[in-house]
């Protein structure tokens, strides 16, 4: 159980979160240079994030170093971000990623046939790797979380990494690869698609999926955590994409940033968006932390939030 110093710095708003961090240039095209989008996240602590002037991928500043980002994937994400306290993943979470594994196997039906490799980068608790054996395919995940890769194990009988380096694959190893809300908790976004890239044979698909920070409905603070240290518009997705020699594929329909891609032998464009960060700092422009506490526009999403998870763990799994 964590103890009330971890609920102090990880929940208290106005308040900035335990780690140091260092300066970091863009991890896609390379510029030092950025704007500032936001200054607090969604529960009004300070947190700082960033544009890039060149290509507008958007990063924490200052990004937390590996062994600081390791310490709290090891110690404090499961709690931080999904409740979840001990002995494995909650209730809410598996009927959650249940529905989610169907639609994404059912979008992906052509592919996840008998005899086709499958590669889960971020398999969670394990539910996308079950429908994609279930529909015949040879399935391995990578999971560095320990309690959700121990219940994948256990419940599914699937294989699942804690790791995988350049190395754990070879060239062209999988039909299907996905990876579903993973690249924005990356340090090194674009260096990871390449390798999944390079995993993937020549004719097979890549399934990528983030939130897209344009997104509407809800207030820009809102979308983001100190989880999520990138943060993803269309543009800048498919730019990530671009760099590993990825496209999207013209057979799959697309949400914003939930993309079918394939590869491409097309030689790479230039890695910018002039305009793209100025345009963010205006769409993604916050209200200041004090006064949206005080107007009460947080109590109806803060509602919304837990009755999903009421439903969800009340829900069949």
């Amino acid at each position: 159980m964590p103890s009330p110093y971890y609920f102090l710095k990880h929940f208290v708003p106005f308040t900035g979160y335990p780690y140091t961090g260092a300066p970091a240039a863009c991890n896609l095209c390379g510029c030092c240079d950025a704007v500032i989008v936001a200054e607090t996240d969604r529960r009004l602590k300070t947190i700082k994030s960033i544009a890039c002037t060149q290509c507008g991928l958007i990063r924490t500043d200052p990004m937390p170093t590996p062994d600081e980002l390791a310490e709290y994937y090891t110690t404090s994400y499961r709690v931080d971000y999904q409740l979840a306290f001990a002995g494995g993943p909650p209730r809410h979470h598996l009927v959650r990623s249940a529905r989610e594994a169907a639609f994404r196997a059912d979008l992906l039906k052509d592919r996840l046939v008998p005899g086709k490799a499958l590669l889960d980068f971020g398999s969670g608790s394990g539910e996308f790797l079950a429908e994609a054996r279930r529909r015949g395919c040879e399935v391995i995940g990578v999971e560095p979380g320990r309690d959700y890769a121990d219940h994948a194990r256990k419940r599914y009988g699937v294989a699942v990494l804690n790791d995988a380096d350049e190395d754990s694959f070879p060239a062209g190893a999988f039909d299907v690869i996905s990876t579903h809300h993973v690249l924005e908790h990356l340090r090194d976004p674009a260096d990871v698609m390449e390798r999944l890239s390079r995993w993937l044979k020549p004719d097979g698909v890549l399934h990528a999926a983030v939130p897209n920070m344009a997104a509407t409905g809800k207030p820009p603070h809102e979308r983001f955590h100190f989880a999520h240290v990138h943060g993803y518009v269309r543009e800048t997705f498919d730019l990530l994409a671009r760099r590993a020699g990825l496209v999207p594929h013209e057979a799959y329909p697309r949400e914003d940033t939930t993309v079918v891609y394939r590869k491409t032998a097309a030689p790479m464009p230039p890695l910018g968006n002039p305009g793209l960060a100025q345009r963010l700092v205006t769409e993604l422009r916050t209200t200041r932390p004090a006064v949206y506490l005080v107007s009460g526009a947080w109590i109806w999403p803060a509602i919304r939030r837990n009755a999903k998870a009421v439903r969800d763990g009340l829900a069949k799994s």
